[in-house]
């Protein structure tokens, strides 16, 4: 758990310059990758997604909860080819997260990643139970 905190708090203030410039809709900068993840079809999905996962909910457990509150299936598991387009940090309800956005090479569909960092209070992080 400390090293996934670690990765994604330095990818987080790594990348916030690099997210700045593709929000402004700049094409892909990386290739299309091979993909297996939970993809959403917006931040909001993504964000309540990974909340789950964070209180210690399982993948289905995040998936269905999500989709039931959306009555539509709105994250499933994605396999395939993708590009990171938007990347970028945001505090929801007091807690960090970093999302993503990547758009799938087969339909040019955008779809929406989060990760939980951390609670957020200000300007300081703090590790949260």
């Amino acid at each position: 758990m400390l090293k996934k905190l670690t990765l994604a708090l330095t990818a987080s203030l790594l990348l916030s310059a690099q997210a700045t410039a593709q929000e402004t809709k700049q094409p892909p900068t990386a290739p299309p990758q091979k993909l297996n993840a939970i993809l959403c079809k917006t931040e909001a999905q993504a964000i309540s997604f990974a909340s789950s996962m964070a209180d210690g909910r399982t993948e289905p457990m995040a998936i269905d909860r999500v989709n039931k509150a959306a009555r539509a299936e709105v994250c499933r598991r994605y396999v395939g080819y993708a590009a990171v387009e938007i990347e970028k940090t945001k505090n929801h309800h007091g807690s960090l997260f970093m999302l993503a956005g990547l758009r799938f090479t087969e339909d040019g569909a955008l779809g929406w990643t989060a990760s939980w960092i951390a609670p957020f209070s200000g300007a300081s992080l703090a590790r949260g139970t």
